[in-house]
């Protein structure tokens, strides 16, 4: 459990990241919403989804940071499925 010193230090550095000053304010709400997609966090998807919602961003907006998030996930399946193929099965492993 975080003391309170890192709780105030990770609470500055979200707040840093979450209001930047190098990106747009709806740029960096879609990019949290998809690196909450990308990691699986229910909570987080809900707390950004809720906030695009109430920022007028669009369905179709939305739509498109979920493709990106899915594409690039299968991506990673396939890239490990090529590891696993040239590594080739090797005694030991899981199953």
């Amino acid at each position: 459990m975080l003391n309170e010193n890192q709780q105030k230090k990770f609470a500055d550095f979200y707040e840093s990241a979450r209001h930047n000053d190098t990106l747009d304010a709806k740029t960096t709400l879609l990019l949290h919403l998809g690196a909450a997609m990308a990691v699986g966090c229910i909570p987080c998807m809900e707390t950004y989804f809720g906030a695009a919602r109430k920022e007028g961003i669009t369905e179709e907006e939305i739509g498109a940071v979920q493709a990106a998030v899915m594409a690039v996930s299968a991506g990673r399946v396939a890239a490990q499925l090529r590891e696993v193929e040239r590594r080739g099965r090797k005694p030991g492993g899981c199953c």
